[in-house]
C-alpha cells in the first residue's frame, strides 16, 4: 500500500498495542455504548505492549519502504458487443440512497431501501407498482421465508460502529422483533444445526472492532451459542460435507482475519472450524460462492475482492475476482483471477445455456474510482480441454453512475433462461453527483436494472 495509506492506518493498529498517538482517540469513542463496550472488551490496551523504540521501527519500516503510488495497471481488455443480455430498468420511481437488500419472488421484487433517515421493505409487482411497504428502523440486509412469516434481517446503524442496534423480524402482518441487540448482521441461516427440534438461527454479526458468528435458538428464552468470537463474517453457505446429516457451514471472514472457513457440524451446536483459504487483507474480499465450475464432482471457490472504505482511497491492481480450484480434502489452489475495481459480488448461472458456469460481477467503487465500464462485468465460460479456466469478458458500453451492490440471477421472465438483476445504492457518492442520480431515480426509475437473457 502507498506511504498515505500507512499514515493513516499506522496509528489506528497503534490502539491495538497500547500505543495511542497523542492527542488522538478513536472516533468510536464518541458513541457512549460503544466506547463501553471497547473498554470493557481490553481489546486496545492501556498499557504498552512494546518499546517505543519498537513502535518506531515498525513506522520508520513502512514510511521507508512503501512505495509512493502503487504500480500503474494494466487496463483489462472490455467487449462491450454483449449480445446475450437486453438492459432494462423497473420503472418504479424512487427518492433515497437506493437497494441494501434485493431478490425476486413468485413474480415480485423483493428490496430493501434506505433513504438518508428511512429504511423500508418494499413488494413491487414486474411494472413496478408497490404491492407492500413496510417500514423498518435500520437497513433491510436478508430475508428468509419460513412458513407463512419472513424473517427479516435487520443491520441496524448503517454507519459502522460497535453499538449492537442490529435485529431479526418477524413479520406477519407487520415487523416485530425477534432477537435483537445483534452486532451489524449482515447474513443469516435458519437450521436445526444440533437436531433436537429447534430451529437454530445461525448470524454473521460482522461488528467492526467487536462481532463474532452466534447461532439463536428459542425455547424457553433465546439463548445465545458463540460459534466464532471475532468480527468480520459477511456471508454464509450451507452444506452437509460429510453426509452425517448433520448440517455444517462455510463462512467468509472479511475483517482483521480475511478467510474462508469451514465450520463442520460435531453436534450439540459444537462445530471444528477449519481455514481453507487465507487472503491479505489489502484484498478487500466481500463475497464468495462454491459451485463445481470445472465439472469434476466437486465444488471450487469464487471470490469478490474490492473493499474500499475503510481507509485512504487508491487504485488497487489485486481488486478483482478470483477461482480457486478445488483439489481434493479441502485443499484449493487459485487457477483465474481479472483485474474489476471495487469488486462486491457474483452472481454464478450457466447464462448462455452451453453446459458450463459464467460469472456475472459487480464493482461497486469502480464508479467511484471513475472505471465505469467495471461497474458490471460478465464473463463468459469459454473453457476448454486445452485451456481449463477461460473466459471471454464483456462490459456495457456507455454506463456511468451505475453504483451497483447487489447482483442476483433470477429468471424474471419464465422462459427458461436465467437473467441479471442489478441493485444500486449511491451512498458512495457525495455532492452533485449522488445528487444526479438520486434525482433520476426519483423521476424516472432506475434504481434495479434487470438485464433480461436473449438466448431462448
Amino acid at each position: 500500500m502507498p506511504k498515505r495509506y500507512w499514515k493513516e492506518v499506522l496509528p489506528i493498529m497503534g490502539f491495538y498495542l497500547g500505543k495511542k498517538p497523542k492527542g488522538k482517540m478513536l472516533n468510536d469513542y464518541n458513541n457512549k455504548t460503544a466506547k463501553y463496550r471497547l473498554e470493557a472488551s481490553g481489546l486496545f490496551p492501556k498499557a504498552p505492549l512494546i518499546s517505543d523504540e519498537e513502535w518506531e521501527a515498525i513506522n520508520s519500516f513502512y514510511n521507508n519502504n512503501s512505495p509512493e503510488n502503487l504500480p500503474k495497471e494494466t487496463p483489462p481488455i472490455l467487449n462491450t458487443d454483449v449480445a446475450l443480455f437486453k438492459k432494462e430498468v423497473l420503472p418504479w420511481k424512487s427518492g433515497g440512497d437506493g437497494v441494501t437488500y434485493l431478490n425476486f419472488d413468485e413474480n415480485e421484487y423483493h428490496i430493501g431501501f434506505n433513504t438518508e433517515k428511512e429504511s423500508f421493505y418494499i413488494k413491487l409487482d414486474g411494472k413496478g407498482n408497490v404491492l407492500q411497504n413496510h417500514q423498518l428502523n435500520y437497513p433491510l440486509v436478508d430475508v428468509i421465508k419460513n412458513g407463512e412469516v419472513e424473517l427479516l434481517l435487520s443491520m441496524g446503524r448503517m454507519f459502522n460502529v460497535d453499538e449492537p442496534t442490529g435485529s431479526v423480524l418477524v413479520l406477519a402482518d407487520k415487523p416485530r422483533q425477534f432477537i435483537g441487540n445483534l452486532e451489524r448482521p449482515v447474513d443469516f441461516l435458519v437450521e436445526d444445526f444440533d437436531k433436537d427440534g429447534n430451529m437454530d438461527i445461525l448470524v454473521a454479526e460482522f461488528g467492526k472492532y467487536l462481532g463474532g458468528i452466534h447461532t439463536y435458538t428459542r425455547k424457553n428464552t433465546i439463548e445465545k451459542t458463540n460459534i466464532h468470537p471475532k468480527p468480520g463474517a459477511v456471508k454464509f453457505v450451507l452444506r452437509d460435507v460429510n453426509n452425517d446429516g448433520l448440517k455444517d457451514f462455510y463462512a467468509l471472514v472479511a475483517q482483521e482475519d480475511e478467510s474462508i472457513y469451514l465450520f463442520v457440524n460435531k453436534g450439540g451446536l459444537k462445530f471444528e472450524k477449519q481455514q481453507l483459504l487465507t487472503l491479505p487483507s489489502y484484498y478487500g474480499t466481500t463475497h464468495f460462492e462454491l459451485l463445481d465450475f470445472d465439472n469434476d464432482g466437486d465444488e471450487d471457490i469464487i471470490c469478490s475482492s474490492g473493499d474500499s472504505d475503510d481507509f485512504a482511497s487508491a487504485l488497487k491492481p489485486y481488486h478483482g475476482v478470483r477461482l480457486f480450484e478445488n483439489l481434493g480434502e479441502n485443499n484449493f489452489n487459485q487457477v483465474w483471477f481479472h483485474k474489476q475495481e471495487g469488486a462486491y459480488g457474483t452472481a454464478c448461472a450457466d447464462y448462455d445455456n452451453d453446459g458450463d458456469i459464467d460469472i456475472a460481477s459487480i464493482g461497486y467503487y469502480a464508479s467511484l474510482q471513475h472505471k465505469d465500464e467495471e461497474g458490471f462485468l460478465y464473463f463468459e465460460n469459454v473453457s476448454t480441454k486445452d485451456e481449463k479456466w477461460k473466459f471471454k469478458t464483456y462490459a456495457f458500453p456507455n454506463t456511468s453512475n451505475n453504483c451497483f451492490m447487489l447482483v442476483k440471477a433470477k429468471d424474471i421472465d419464465d422462459d427458461g433462461d436465467m437473467d441479471i438483476l442489478l441493485g444500486s445504492n449511491s451512498s458512495i457518492f457525495s455532492g452533485n453527483r449522488k445528487q444526479e442520480i438520486d434525482t433520476l431515480w426519483e423521476r424516472k426509475g432506475g434504481v434495479i436494472t434487470i438485464l433480461k437473457n436473449t438466448s431462448k
